[in-house]
């Protein structure tokens, strides 16, 4: 009889926990993706490094994955310029508006990347919470993630902007009285 609960209970709490989503559903991030770009030496030229950068998303911890309860962030590098340039990902520091530096990020590939002309790259890169921290009791309105790149053995640092972004939903019937409505209403019939 135990048996049976248990498989009766089991099944749809396996179904709902399989169905969960792996990132925090009400906290997403604008401009998506946000843009930074080294000015040219002249203006017939192209940026030499542009970077596109999108805040994936608040995660959830994964023992799997090795990922702890973080911020995902995910980066394209592109070299447009005549020379190399190398990105060091190591060097990607995420902020929140209070201030608050980010833990150093586990990257994925985490080594430097050397970008002949002309090559891009992709990366992620996971921020975890301050000691202490957590997405419940930390500021996340805004964020700010800067780095370095190194064009001609000159490092070159960059940086990019987030709000985060609230949707509100309208519910026609759960909606309120009218707006100003104040007492109890009055409903006139008028027969001919």
């Amino acid at each position: 009889m135990l048996r049976k609960i248990f498989l009766m209970l089991g099944l749809p709490v396996a179904i709902f926990l399989g169905g969960c989503s792996q990132y925090v559903d009400d906290i997403q991030y604008m401009p998506r993706p946000a843009l930074a770009q080294l000015p040219p030496a002249s203006p017939q030229q192209a940026p030499p490094i542009t970077v596109q950068a999108s805040v994936i998303g608040v995660r959830h911890a994964d023992s799997k994955e090795g990922i702890p309860t973080c911020v995902e962030v995910r980066l394209q590098v592109e070299n447009s310029g005549a020379q190399e340039a190398v990105f060091d990902p190591r060097t990607l520091v995420l902020t929140n508006g209070e201030l608050l530096n980010f833990g150093p990020p586990l990257l994925r590939p985490p080594q430097p990347m050397t970008l002949a002309p002309m090559q891009s790259a992709t990366l992620s890169a996971y921020f975890p919470f301050p000691p202490g921290r957590s997405y419940d009791n930390t500021d996340l309105e805004s964020l700010q993630l800067r780095w370095l790149v190194q064009i001609d053995k000159r490092s070159v640092g960059q940086v990019v902007y987030f709000r985060r972004v609230h949707y509100y939903y309208y519910d026609p019937y759960w909606a309120y009285p009218p707006y100003g409505f104040y007492g109890p209403m009055v409903i006139v019939h008028h027969h001919r």
